[in-house]
C-alpha cells in the first residue's frame, strides 16, 4: 500500500496562485524599497534589480511551497528531493545545453512571427549583470536559489498534484503552461519559450521517477548558461 501523502489539482492550483501572489508582493516590496532610495529607473542602477529581487522572490517561493507541503504532510523527500546518480547528474547537466538551444529557437520563432520584443530593454535592465562579480553572484543564484526553489514548487508540488488528478500527460502539459505563465509576469514573450523548456524539464522529472533534484540541476545549469551567454554577448 502506498502511504505517501497525495494532493489533488485544487491544492496544486491553490499553491500556484499563492506563488503568483507572493512573487507580485515581493516584487512590489523591492520596487518600493528602491524607489524610497531614489532609484526610480532600473537602467540607472549600478546593479540589476534581480540581484535583490531574486533572493526575495525565491525565498517566498520556498516558504509557500513548504507551507503547502506541511499542510499535506509531505516531506522534502516526498517532494522529490532525493539523491541522483553521477550518470543522471551528467546527463541533465549536459542536457541543459540543447535545452537552451530549444528556448532560443522558440524565442527567435516568436520574434519572427510577432516582431521584436518591445519589453526586451526593460527585461535586460532588470536581470543583466553590470560586471563579472555580479555575473558570478547571479550564476550562484541560478544554481542555489532559482533551480531548487522553483523546481520544488512547480515540479515537486504543483505538477505532482496535477498528475494525481489528471494523469502524467495532462499534469505535464498543465504544469508547464503554468510555469510559462508565471514567467510571463516579466514579459509576455517569455511564456512560450519557458513553456517549451518546462515541458522538457517536467518530462525529465517524470523519467527520473519524480526526482526534483535532477530537475533542479537541469534548471539551474540552464539559467546559468543562458545568463553567462547573454552577458558575454552584451559585453
Amino acid at each position: 500500500m502506498d502511504n505517501q501523502p497525495k494532493w489533488a489539482a485544487k491544492v496544486a492550483l491553490a499553491c500556484f496562485l499563492a506563488l503568483v501572489g507572493g512573487v507580485l508582493l515581493g516584487s512590489l516590496a523591492v520596487g518600493l524599497v528602491l524607489s524610497s532610495m531614489g532609484a526610480i529607473r532600473p537602467e540607472n542602477l549600478p546593479f540589476p534589480i534581480a540581484l535583490i529581487s531574486l533572493p526575495v522572490n525565491e525565498t517566498i517561493f520556498l516558504a509557500i511551497t513548504l507551507l503547502f507541503a506541511r499542510y499535506k504532510g509531505a516531506s522534502l523527500k516526498e517532494l522529490g528531493l532525493r539523491k541522483i546518480s553521477i550518470k543522471t547528474l551528467l546527463t541533465v547537466s549536459i542536457g541543459a545545453i540543447p535545452l537552451l538551444l530549444l528556448g532560443i529557437g522558440v524565442s527567435f520563432s516568436e520574434e519572427i512571427i510577432f516582431g521584436p520584443n518591445p519589453w526586451a530593454q526593460q527585461v535586460e535592465a532588470l536581470v543583466m549583470p553590470r560586471n563579472n562579480l555580479q555575473l558570478v553572484v547571479m550564476v550562484a543564484y541560478s544554481l542555489i536559489l532559482v533551480g531548487p526553489c522553483e523546481e520544488l514548487a512547480i515540479r515537486g508540488f504543483v505538477q505532482k498534484g496535477l498528475e494525481n488528478s489528471f494523469g502524467k500527460r495532462w499534469g505535464l502539459l498543465t504544469s508547464s503552461a503554468l510555469f510559462g505563465l508565471l514567467h510571463g509576469l516579466n514579459t509576455p514573450y517569455a511564456v512560450m519559450p519557458v513553456l517549451a523548456v518546462g515541458l522538457v524539464i517536467g518530462y525529465v522529472w517524470q523519467r527520473t521517477d519524480g526526482n526534483t533534484t535532477a530537475a533542479t540541476l537541469m534548471h539551474g545549469v540552464y539559467d546559468a548558461i543562458a545568463l553567462t551567454l547573454a552577458y558575454s554577448l552584451s559585453s
